[in-house]
């Protein structure tokens, strides 16, 4: 298995994160597969390939089809692309509609959790799209995908997409450490020890302005809860044992800590508006919180309104806590966005290949170096051989904003000074992936789940408020649980451990 690598700061510093996609073929082909030896065909294989494609977008403009880092992009791939830039608020119910009338570009972009799309998971089993997994050898960056997220990220067992890159051990615990030093504490290493902290922010005055009107945290919904699971021993979202799956929610672990949320909720460490909260950073930047639980990578980017209102404020991250278990670190459990190939458009191999070429050189050196960094002389200068960002606005408009057409994970990108602070976040993503608990449902498909996932979902998270609110008790849990069960939660499980079953099967 390859090992991740770190995305660069640049990136990070606008709450971006990298993508690892791969660009285009070393043989760098264009034209008949196998080439010809005619001047007519050598000529053509010259000429700019032109590819279209869809691509979501969630700014208030869609980038430049004119700007320089779409020109760039094109001259070292040698490509004329044509791209439909698509709201990413309307992104899906354009998708479906291009996939209903089979009128695809030849590059289509998934968002994440594509394979609870049904239009989608039909179209893929019908054969609609290129099974790319067979190919990918024979590409110099594509080759070198995770092998982990490759099979994160297929459908059926098999491989019809290029993921797009985000750090998959991400989360943890953002914490003001200078609060910790106020109170005399120590960085929690143990739950025990957390909890203790907690409630101290809770109540020990952290902030030192002599009144008990701080939180430990900030929540919008019940921010955290899936790692206070598996600190407490429980798994990813389902627990498979012997071919057997069980949802998180379903087990001893899951009630442990939706216990220690009431308690929370009850002894005000958290805020007890969390249900209706919007904004997880809110409270933390206003200094009324102490900390977040929160992707690792975002330490600075989404913190900027706190060091501005306490320039005193010191921030640390947390990654690995000790439970009943032993120290344990979840991955992000969803199905990955990528890049995805449609044979409607895409109509023989030898034009696969050719894509696939275009793929594979958008993840070379040169092109990591433009969406990390921009410009040399307008959004970066090099300091002792090192870039360092000098114009973050232009750089956000102009070369950040294409962010959704790369995959990689920016690791054959310059690397620039990062802070101490970033260093550590970064690392610590890279160091617990290997060892990080899978979502062993991840790339598995339920048709019940796809057509009333999101019915039987809001059964659990509406228990789950209640529960934490007092509303209901744990009989009252049960009884939602037996709802879920009853109302298609059982045909999910049983469709996840055929899916499972054939996947595995010799």
């Amino acid at each position: 298995m390859k090992k991740w690598n770190k995305p660069a700061a640049a990136m990070l510093a606008i709450g971006l994160t990298g993508a690892l996609i791969a660009g285009c073929g070393g043989s760098g082909t264009t034209g008949n597969e196998g080439g010809s030896s005619s001047q007519e065909e050598a000529q053509k294989s010259k000429e700019p390939l032109a590819i279209k494609m869809m691509i979501p977008y969630w700014n208030a403009e869609p980038p430049k089809q004119d700007g320089e880092t779409l020109k760039k992009v094109q001259a070292h791939t040698n490509t004329k692309l044509d791209i439909i830039w698509t709201p990413g608020s309307a992104y899906t119910d354009k998708m479906n509609a291009s996939i209903a009338s089979q009128d695809l570009p030849q590059i289509l972009y998934v968002l994440a959790n594509g394979n609870k799309n049904s239009g989608l998971v039909n179209a893929v089993r019908s054969g609609m799209f290129w099974e790319i997994g067979p190919y990918l050898k024979d590409y110099p960056n594509l080759s070198k995908l995770n092998e982990q997220m490759l099979k994160d990220s297929s459908f059926d067992g098999k491989l019809y997409g290029i993921y797009k890159y985000i750090p998959q051990a991400r989360n943890g615990i953002v914490i003001r450490q200078d609060w910790l030093d106020n109170l005399g504490l120590q960085q929690p290493k143990t739950l025990d020890e957390l909890i203790k902290v907690m409630k101290a922010f809770a109540t020990g005055d952290p902030d030192k302005n002599g009144k008990q009107d701080t939180l430990a945290f900030g929540a919008a919904g019940a921010n955290g809860f899936e790692l206070f699971v598996s600190w407490f021993g429980g798994p990813n979202q389902f627990e498979l044992k012997n071919g057997k799956l069980t949802p998180d929610f379903m087990t001893q672990e899951y009630m442990e800590a939706l216990k220690l949320y009431k308690t929370f909720y009850n002894e005000n460490v958290m805020n007890k508006d969390f249900a209706v909260n919007k904004n997880d950073f809110d409270m933390i930047n206003k200094g009324k919180s102490g900390m977040l639980f929160a992707a690792l990578e975002e330490v600075e980017s989404r913190y900027i309104d706190l060091y501005k209102a306490f320039p005193q404020a010191k921030l640390d991250v947390i990654s690995r806590i000790e439970g009943p278990k032993g120290v344990r670190v979840i991955t992000r459990g969803a199905f990955p966005p990528q890049f995805m190939f449609p044979k409607t458009s895409v109509k023989t191999e030898a034009q696969l290949k050719q894509i696939l070429g275009y793929m594979d050189k958008l993840a070379d050196p040169d092109m990591q170096n433009l969406f990390t960094w921009g410009f040399e002389g307008s959004t970066y200068k090099l300091d002792n051989g090192k870039p360092v960002r000098t114009d973050v606005q232009k750089f956000n408009s102009e070369v950040a904003s294409y962010e959704f057409m790369r995959f990689d994970d920016s690791s054959a990108a310059m690397k620039g000074n990062n802070s101490p602070i970033l260093e550590k976040a970064l690392q610590m993503q890279i160091d617990n992936y290997p060892t990080a608990i899978q979502n062993p449902v991840q790339a598995l498909i339920s048709q019940t789940n796809i057509d009333k996932g999101s019915e039987l979902a809001k059964i659990i998270s509406d228990a789950k408020t209640k529960f934490i609110m007092g509303e209901i008790d744990e009989a009252g849990w049960n009884k939602a649980v037996e709802q879920w069960r009853k109302t298609g939660g059982d045909q999910i499980i049983k469709e996840y451990e055929e899916a499972y079953a054939n996947i595995n099967k010799k």
